[in-house]
C-alpha cells in the first residue's frame, strides 16, 4: 500500500506460517513475514500429513516434493508389551481429497517446498533473523517492531492485520495478554529422528508399543527416514536421554545399531494440550501452535495449523479486497476453536491408551481390548458453526461443514485432479452432477459468485458436461449424499448442498447473507 502500511504482518515462517504466507500472496497481497531464525529450520517435527493437508499443498503448487518422498501409510497400530494388537487405524483407503488418506512425511521436504513457493512470490517479503519485540494496535493498523539479530537493527513494520504464527512459545500470543487453557497433558518424550544408510525391515513398523515399562513410537518419516520416541518415566532427568549414549542404548533393545542408521535429531519434547483463550483479537490473529497445541498421538497438530491458515487465509482475502465486512474474519475461531478442541480430545484420548505405565493398570487396559470394549471416541472433527447452510435451529444441513470431494476429471483431453483441471485452487466451486449450475441463477446470483472469483463445472459423463468423472466418483458421492449440486469454500469445506439444482439459488442468496453481500449490486450489505 502507498501510505506504507501492508496488508498483512507475519511473525513466524514454519509451516503454518509459510502456509500462510502463501495462501495470501496466490490472492496478490502485500506480507511482510518476521522469522527469528536466519535460515529454515531443517530439522522434522511433524511426521504425518492428512489428505486434506496435501490437497492444500497442491492448492499452492507445492505437494510434488512432498508426494515423492512420504510413505503412503496402511495401517497405524498399537499393540502391547507383548506384541498382541490393541488398536488398528485403517489409513490404507483414499481420502476425499483425491490422495491417499494418509502419509508419513519428512518435515524438511515439506517445507522446503514451501519456501520455494513463498520466495518465488513478489508479494511476499521474508525477514529472516528479525525478531518480533513490540507490537501496538492502532485504529486502522497493528504495528510490529522487529530487531535483527547481530547488530541489533530495528524496524516498525505495518500492517492491516497481524497473524502471530510464532510457535507455542508465541511472542504475539503473549504480547496480545491472551493466556492458554492447560487441558491436563504434560508428558515428556524422547524424540530420536535418524536417517536409513539402508533399508531396513520390521515386523512392526507404524504405531505405538504400549509397554507399561517404557512407552515406544515407531515412525516412517518418508521413504528415507525413521522415527523412534520413548516416554520418559517419572524421577527420571531430561539431560540424560539427550546423550547420545541413552539414544543408541534404547535403539539397541530395538535392535537398531550405527550400521543402520544416522541420528538427525535427538531432543526431548514435553507433549502437552494447551488451547488460547482468544485466537483473535483485534487485528491481530493466533494460528498453529501459537493458538493450539495437542499430543502428537493422531498426528493432528501440524494439520490443524494448516488448516488454520487455509481458513484465515480466504477470509483475509475477501475482507482485504473489500468483498466482506471485518465480521467475517470472527468466523475464523467461531469455526475452529470447536474444530480443533475435537482433534485435541480425541488426541487426549487416545494418548491416555500408550501412555499408561502402571503395570495393573496395563494388564486392566490389555484386558479390556481382549473383550472387545474400546474406549468412546468422538465423531471425526468437521465445522459446525460459522459460514455454512444451516437449519432455523442453527445446525448444519449435511454436507455442509464437510470436506468437498476431489476426484480425477479429463477436461480437454487430460486427465487431472478437478482443482488443477479447472485452476480452481483458492476458489469458491459449485460443482453439479446434473447440469451447468449457472442455468439456475439469475444475474444477481451470477454476479456475486462471479465477484469472488467462482468456478462452475458440470461433471457427468453426458455431452454437455464440462468435465467427465472419469472414475465415477463424483456420481457416487453425489448418489450416497442425495445432492445434485455442492457450493465449496476456498478452503474445500462445503457451504451447502442441494437435493436437485433448483435449490441452488436458495444456497447462494443464503451465502451471500451471510457474507453480508447483497445479490441487487453485488456490493456490500
Amino acid at each position: 500500500m502507498s501510505d506504507g502500511i501492508e496488508d498483512v504482518i507475519l511473525v513466524g515462517l514454519g509451516p503454518v506460517g509459510l502456509t500462510m504466507a502463501a495462501v495470501l500472496g496466490q490472492r496478490g497481497h502485500r506480507v511482510t513475514a518476521i522469522e527469528r531464525h536466519p535460515q529454515f529450520y531443517g530439522l522434522p517435527r511433524a511426521g504425518h500429513v492428512d489428505h486434506e493437508i496435501v490437497r492444500i499443498l497442491q492448492s499452492l503448487d507445492a505437494e510434488g516434493p512432498l508426494l515423492a518422498d512420504s510413505y503412503p501409510t496402511v495401517e497405524y497400530r498399537w499393540v502391547n508389551a507383548t506384541g498382541e494388537t490393541l488398536l488398528e487405524f485403517d489409513w490404507g483407503s483414499a481420502g476425499l481429497s483425491g490422495y491417499h488418506s494418509h502419509y508419513m512425511q519428512y518435515q524438511p521436504v515439506l517445507e522446503a517446498a514451501l519456501a520455494d513457493r513463498v520466495r518465488a512470490d513478489p508479494a511476499l517479503a521474508l525477514l529472516q533473523g528479525w525478531e518480533a519485540v513490540g507490537l501496538v494496535e492502532h485504529e486502522d493498523h497493528v504495528a510490529v517492531t522487529a530487531r535483527r539479530d547481530g547488530d541489533d537493527e530495528v524496524r516498525v513494520l505495518r500492517g492491516r492485520y497481524l497473524v502471530g504464527a510464532d510457535g507455542a512459545g508465541s511472542f504475539v500470543r503473549k504480547a496480545l495478554g491472551i493466556e492458554r487453557e492447560d487441558l491436563g497433558f504434560n508428558e515428556r518424550w524422547l524424540d530420536v529422528d535418524a536417517r536409513k544408510k539402508r533399508e531396513l525391515r520390521f515386523d512392526f513398523d507404524c504405531g505405538q508399543i504400549c509397554d507399561p515399562r517404557r512407552p515406544v513410537t515407531i515412525l516412517p518419516l518418508g521413504k528415507r527416514h525413521r522415527r523412534w520416541e520413548w516416554a520418559l518415566l517419572p524421577g527420571e532427568v531430561t539431560g540424560e536421554f539427550e546423550k547420545p549414549d541413552m539414544a543408541w542404548r534404547l535403539l539397541g533393545e530395538l535392535g537398531v545399531g550405527p550400521d543402520d542408521i544416522e541420528i538427525v535429531r535427538q531432543i526431548v519434547y514435553t507433549f502437552e494440550a494447551r488451547t488460547a483463550r482468544a485466537f483473535r483479537r483485534g487485528r491481530a490473529f493466533l494460528i498453529g501452535d501459537a493458538a493450539h497445541t495437542m499430543p502428537p498421538f493422531m498426528g493432528q497438530g501440524m494439520c490443524s495449523g494448516m488448516r488454520d491458515a487455509k481458513n484465515l487465509g480466504w477470509k483475509l482475502d475477501l475482507v482485504l479486497r473489500g468483498l466482506a465486512p471485518d465480521g467475517l474474519l470472527d468466523t475464523f475461531e467461531t469455526e475452529l476453536r470447536p474444530y480443533v478442541r475435537d482433534w485435541t480430545t480425541i488426541s487426549l484420548e487416545s494418548g491416555k491408551v500408550p501412555c499408561t505405565t502402571d503395570p495393573d493398570e496395563a494388564r486392566e487396559r490389555d484386558a479390556r481390548f481382549r473383550a472387545g470394549w474400546l474406549p468412546p471416541m468422538p465423531d471425526f472433527p468437521q465445522i459446525r458453526h460459522g459460514l455454512i447452510h444451516r437449519d432455523p435451529g442453527g445446525a448444519p444441513i449435511a454436507p455442509a461443514g464437510e470436506l468437498s470431494l476431489q476426484a480425477r476429471v479429463e477436461r480437454d483431453g487430460r486427465t487431472e485432479l478437478f482443482d488443477r483441471a479447472f485452476d480452481a485452487a483458492g476458489r469458491w466451486q459449485v460443482v453439479s452432477t446434473a447440469g451447468d449450475p449457472r442455468a439456475e441463477l439469475d444475474a444477481a446470483q451470477l454476479a456475486l459468485l462471479e465477484r469472488l472469483g467462482t468456478v462452475f463445472a458440470h461433471i457427468g459423463s453426458d455431452v454437455g458436461a464440462d468435465a467427465r468423472d472419469v472414475d465415477g466418483t463424483y456420481r457416487t458421492y453425489a448418489k450416497e449424499r442425495a445432492v445434485e449440486v455442492t457450493i465449496a469454500r476456498p478452503d474445500f469445506y462445503i457451504f451447502g448442498a442441494a437435493t436437485t439444482q433448483a435449490g441452488l439459488p436458495r444456497l447462494v442468496d443464503d451465502l451471500a447473507a451471510q457474507l453480508r453481500m447483497t445479490t441487487v449490486t453485488g456490493g456490500l450489505g
